[in-house]
């Protein structure tokens, strides 16, 4: 039914292609809200936070090279997807510019947003980690880290079709959603995507740290985080998530948090309504601000 509701959403959009991101304009009134996937993703991964935003901003949907059967591009890809994001920003000569990604998305997202002159209002993060390695083991050393990236290359170019589906499955049904139906339309981009893509994207992330060109961030970034493995498997408290996030952010400037402990890491579809009630309200301040100024 998503999928079905996605496709009438989009019936008519303008569609405008660069080299490593094709942009579909689902609507042209208000601030420009620009929607980046996670790795491996379709744009469709925003069907049920869109149509709240299309009658009051321009929106556009981000689809990546190489996810979900789009042609890939040569590598490094995370710089081919900013300069493109770029190129898009100046080009259409978009001002206030808010950038909305989940994962990878946000991670491309604050990387533009910091390495270009661009004017972007602010950025909603999703799931989203400035040094993602510190995440998956706090004491890694590059060792170690060029260990884990020789493993992701190897079980996602290397595995047959029905390992590599079984894989991704899995992972969605721990990690990313709570609905069997959200399972079944991610197994299906990550199995329509590029391999190679796949996993060099995974490992340019892993490879960055962000958090030094964060301590002069001047942009407004909400982001979105969950605690629901922490409460699950380790019984810990939400009381606990400010000295995690502060673990993870340091002393990033500009920078609001909102927690929920009933959602797996794609809040988006988890949880919607919260999703977009913790995006309006931060929005909101955006606006309040600019005019006090």
């Amino acid at each position: 039914m998503k999928k079905i509701l996605f496709f009438i959403l989009l019936m008519s959009p303008a569609v405008m292609a660069q080299n490593a991101v094709i942009f579909t304009q689902v609507s042209k009134k208000g601030t420009p809200l620009i929607f980046l996937p996670h790795i491996g993703c379709s744009s469709e991964m925003w069907t049920d936070i869109v149509p709240h935003y299309r009658e009051t901003h321009a929106v556009y949907l981000a689809d990546f090279a190489g996810f979900n059967g789009k042609k890939s591009v040569s590598e490094p890809y995370t710089d081919a997807y900013i300069k493109d994001i770029q190129q898009f920003i100046r080009q259409n000569k978009l001002s206030n510019v808010i950038l909305v990604g989940q994962n990878y998305g946000a991670f491309v997202a604050v990387k533009a947003a910091l390495e270009g002159d661009l004017s972007v209002r602010a950025l909603v993060a999703s799931d989203f980690y400035p040094k993602l390695s510190q995440v998956l083991d706090p004491q890694i050393t590059r060792e170690k880290l060029e260990q884990l990236q020789t493993g992701i290359r190897q079980g996602i170019m290397e595995s047959d079709e029905a390992t590599f589906t079984a894989n991704q499955k899995q992972t969605a049904e721990m990690m990313n959603f709570m609905n069997a139906e959200d399972v079944s339309r991610f197994v299906e981009w990550q199995r329509k995507s590029d391999r190679k893509t796949l996993a060099e994207t995974l490992c340019e992330q892993l490879e960055t740290n962000l958090l030094p060109a964060l301590k002069e961030n001047k942009t407004p970034i909400l982001v979105l985080s969950t605690w629901y493995f922490a409460k699950k498997y380790r019984n810990m408290p939400l009381s606990e998530a400010d000295k995690k996030l502060k673990e993870m952010y340091g002393d990033t400037p500009n920078i609001t948090h909102a927690v929920t402990e009933e959602a797996k890491d794609f809040m988006a579809s988890d949880q919607p309504e919260w999703f977009i009630s913790r995006m309006d309200k931060f929005l909101e301040e955006i606006e309040r601000q600019a005019k006090d100024i």
